[in-house]
């Protein structure tokens, strides 16, 4: 016959066993709660918070039923946990890879970091090596840094050699239109050029306005030269362009067609606007002028013969000028009869 004795010692040991077994399950949960815990957040959130759950209950009502049920609740989450686990090793990887690709590439664009980029690329090829998913994800942090701080410094480096370079390009420009302005202007009088006058006529034409254009031609200058020098000639000559310059309207330009010839392209202008200006031209730039010379001086009148035309129906720059030149010379003539024959009558 069984002792009653002996049977309630022998419960009371299955039970101590059972609840030591018990606290056991519990501790190990309680441990592996911490260790969760210690996990970035992410991948160990979802399950922390099921064996919480787990716990909750055990810790309220462990009868075996509730044993029995922990179990089956912590392989589930044990299971997800290793999937996500699993699928984040893949995405570390991908993004290791980018990374690496990217500081490759950074290293071949930026030469003046070429050496200290291939050497992150490298540290980050090095972390697939690991494995620790955590320490995966603290290395990929601080080589995602690196690379960020790189790319930062050779971006503003980049950024300020294309200032350098535009600055250098803005100077080259104006270097180029300075010289294009020098090329087409007269180094004496700082009129435009023959050049200058013949762009500014087609330049007028093209846009389809009225366009006139006188041509001057400064009477017995080589006289001047003669009797009082070149130095002088030229100081008339400046003097001339100066008197004629008031005669013609803001919008009009004048330029040196070749030694004592010059042009004045009037946009917008009809003839009879061209004619008016000519006769101001006659009655305000014309006439006497005082060259010094070595303490004398001496007065010469300048007067011009004068070609005005302007511009017709399909004709070209070229043609349009060569109107104006016939008809200065026209002048010029006219004026040489009325000159002899004032002499004859005299």
């Amino acid at each position: 016959m069984i002792s009653v004795k002996k049977y309630l010692d022998d419960w009371d040991d299955l039970r101590s066993r059972g609840r030591l077994t018990l606290e056991a399950y519990l501790g190990a949960l309680e441990a592996l709660e911490s260790a969760v815990g210690a996990m970035a957040a992410g991948e160990g959130q979802q399950f922390l918070r099921e064996l919480r759950v787990i716990l909750a209950y055990l810790r309220a009502d462990p009868s075996p039923a509730n044993v029995k049920r922990s179990r089956a609740d912590l392989e589930q989450a044990i299971k997800a946990l290793v999937e996500v686990i699993n699928q984040r090793e893949l995405e570390y990887l991908e993004i290791i890879r980018i990374m690496a690709d990217a500081g490759a590439t950074m290293a071949q664009t930026g030469a003046a970091h070429g050496k200290e980029l291939r050497q992150i690329a490298g540290k980050v090829e090095s972390i697939t090596h690991l494995d620790s998913i955590v320490e995966v994800r603290r290395q990929l942090v601080a080589h995602m840094d690196e690379l960020r701080s790189m790319a930062e410094r050779v971006q503003e480096e980049s950024a300020a050699k294309a200032r350098e370079w535009e600055r250098e390009l803005a100077s080259a420009r104006e270097k180029l239109r300075a010289t294009a302005v020098l090329a087409e202007t007269d180094s004496l009088t700082g009129l435009g050029n023959r050049r200058r006058a013949e762009s500014a006529v087609e330049e007028g034409i093209a846009n389809g306005e009225a366009l006139s254009v006188l041509l001057l031609d400064l009477d017995n200058f080589k006289a001047v030269n003669d009797a009082h020098g070149h130095a002088q000639g030229d100081s008339l000559l400046k003097a001339f362009v100066n008197s004629v310059r008031r005669c013609l309207r803001d919008s009009d330009l004048m330029c040196r067609w070749g030694g004592d010839e010059f042009v004045a392209i009037m946009y917008g202008a009809t003839l009879e606007a061209a004619q008016d200006v000519v006769e101001r031209i006659r009655s305000q730039a014309f006439g006497e002028f005082v060259l010094e010379r070595a303490g004398t001086s001496a007065i010469v009148y300048v007067g011009a013969s004068i070609g005005a035309v302007a511009h017709r129906p399909n004709e070209s720059a070229s043609e349009l000028l060569e109107r104006a030149d016939q008809m200065m010379y026209e002048e010029k003539a006219r004026s040489q009869r009325s000159a002899a024959r004032a002499g004859d009558h005299r």
